[in-house]
């Protein structure tokens, strides 16, 4: 890990700007607090003219650090940021932000403002937190907007953990917080963590060519070049399953390989740049398997699950995994929604509780699993060629929270019915989990309601779904209604529906394959196409509907144009190939 003195130099260029604000910040505060009476005599101080000079002195050492920064007397910085943990300002600050300064040899330099900023009330978690979290998911349930479950934890404590609506709307059974429900995409970090664990144990290693643990490759001259890690990190030119036109509902681990083998031409070099792909990682569980000599399931159950505690979570393998407690999903407009058993898990395929999840969340803070310095990997973007990457080892990454120089990780969940998200900030040890079943749910805007909750800010309530509202007017009043409730929910002064291209597009093919109407769906994609005209996945989605209308000529336009906004839309290729 690089040492303070590199962190200082390297954050030196921009702390000049940051710490001017900081200390204006921190000096107004003073000056407030320190109006007493002008007859007032030393002697007779009170509390509040103490913390006063405390925060002065703080103000006088972290003065002395910015300037010992920008001359670049880099040693000599390292000195005054000790010195500063040491005012009884600082001291007063509560006990994460005490234990973070702690580490200040390896911490950036920069926290030290992070501190400051910390030591105000208003950023402390406010003694109300849980009845804020109540109110915010009570008002979501009402509205049609969460049915699942959640946990909030800070510092290793739950500080919330409830759960709202039906596990089962045909049975009635209600949703608790030990209700085990498909975490999509979240599975992506276990079937990571696996490749870590053999990596420890020196069963293979992370640049290591997919090939030797997947012979099947290894008369492909593209395949050959994928290693592991451009697996984990979504950097091996292998495109997701639409884009290769490939439905792995309907394959096994051998169809998936001998499919991948057929598309290898499909294949952008590996290491150029970050492309999420499924496939990527379904090939990551064969290879866990094939190593470790145990299916994908027995492993995690065994080196994960039950070493965690995490007594609730399975891979659903198997019709015989799934109890009737488990959740069952439904679509966004409540057709049930529940998804088959996996054949090719490793990018899916777990279920799991917010009550388990918060247990393989608390492990990660330790060597239980892996040691730190390969769960720092999974933390670390991978590198690319061409533009940037934000995703590790089966996380994304960014500095969302924290300025000063900390990681928030995070992940999303997409399956069927199910929705899932888990995200962590790592400094403060903030942990938010949230688990639905019943289609699409703004995790993320769900997620940045409580991270204003938890730092006393106000929040806006996510919008509400356009899709539902139209869908309702369809079959009330037919299309032509529906699409001047669209018009009108546009120009009105409400802005309390996402009127977004994922909305029109998830209704239009809810209208095509689930209702079987397919001259509405058409209306609708025709819409998405007028409000989105840069949008390749519009007009592919258009082509789709004209194309099971039997509309050939219209299909092939649709998709011409995909293909021009899009020239790697793999989905769209493939079918003008076909059509022609």
């Amino acid at each position: 890990m690089p040492s303070l003195t590199m962190r200082l130099t390297l954050l030196s260029t921009v702390l000049p700007l940051t710490v001017n604000l900081v200390l204006t910040v921190v000096s107004s505060s003073a000056r407030v607090r320190s109006s007493a009476p002008s007859n007032m005599s030393a002697a007779s101080s009170s509390p509040r003219d103490d913390k006063c000079q405390e925060k002065s002195e703080t103000i006088h050492h972290v003065r002395g650090l910015t300037e010992h920064m920008r001359f670049g007397f880099m040693e000599t910085a390292v000195k005054c940021c000790r010195l500063t943990a040491h005012t009884p300002f600082l001291a007063r600050c509560n006990d994460p932000v005490r234990g973070l300064w702690k580490g200040v040899s390896n911490k950036a330099s920069l926290l030290a403002f992070a501190l400051l900023t910390s030591c105000n009330p208003s950023q402390r978690q406010p003694a109300d937190a849980a009845k804020g979290f109540t109110t915010l998911m009570s008002a979501l349930h009402e509205r049609g907007q969460f049915n699942g479950e959640v946990l909030v934890a800070r510092q290793g404590k739950v500080i919330y953990r409830n759960a709202f609506g039906k596990a089962n709307f045909t049975t009635g059974a209600e949703l608790t917080p030990e209700t085990p429900s498909d975490i999509g995409s979240v599975t992506k970090q276990f079937t990571a963590l696996a490749i870590m664990l053999l990596k420890e144990r020196n069963q293979l290693g992370y640049d290591d060519a997919v090939s030797r643990y997947i012979p099947e490759f290894s008369h492909s001259a593209r395949f050959n070049k994928i290693t592991l890690r451009h697996l984990l990190t979504h950097s091996s030119g292998i495109p997701d399953y639409g884009d290769l036109d490939i439905d792995d509902s309907a394959l096994d681990q051998k169809g998936l390989i001998a499919m991948l083998l057929k598309k290898e031409g499909a294949l952008a070099e590996p290491g150029q740049k970050y492309k999420y792909s499924n496939p990527g990682y379904a090939l990551l569980a064969i290879v866990v398997q094939r190593v470790s000599g145990q299916k994908f399931a027995t492993f995690l159950e065994n080196e994960i699950f039950t070493p965690l505690g995490m007594s609730k979570t399975f891979v659903y393998d198997s019709p015989a995994k799934k109890s009737a407690r488990a959740a069952v999903g439904y679509a966004q407009f409540g057709q049930t929604d529940d998804g088959r058993p996996t054949a090719i898990p490793g990018d899916g395929g777990i279920y799991s509780t917010v009550d388990d999840l918060f247990k393989w969340d608390q492990a990660l803070y330790t060597e239980k699993l892996v040691s730190r310095s390969d769960l720092g990997q999974a933390f670390t973007p991978g590198k690319v060629r061409a533009g940037t990457s934000t995703y590790g080892f089966g996380w994304n990454i960014s500095r969302k929270y924290l300025l000063f120089g900390d990681k928030y990780v995070w992940h999303q969940g997409n399956h069927a019915g199910f929705r899932a998200f888990i995200g962590r900030r790592l400094a403060d040890r903030i942990t938010v989990i949230l688990l639905t079943n019943k289609g699409n749910s703004k995790r993320q805007d769900i997620n940045t309601a409580i991270q204003n909750i938890l730092e006393a800010k106000p929040y806006v309530l996510p919008k509400r779904s356009s899709a539902e509202r139209l869908y309702q007017a369809i079959h009330e009043s037919g299309i032509q209604a529906a699409l001047q409730m669209y018009g009108a929910l546009k120009n009105g002064k409400t802005a309390d529906y996402d009127l977004g291209e994922s909305e029109l597009n998830l209704l239009g093919y809810q209208l095509l394959y689930g209702d079987k109407r397919a001259s509405d769906a058409i209306a609708m994609f025709t819409l998405n196409t007028t409000e989105h005209p840069k949008s390749s996945n519009a007009f592919d989605s258009l082509g789709e509907a004209y194309r099971r209308n039997g509309q050939r000529d219209l299909a092939i336009n649709s998709y011409r144009t995909a293909m021009k906004l899009d020239p790697s839309n793999g989905h769209a290729a493939a079918v003008l190939k076909e059509l022609k």
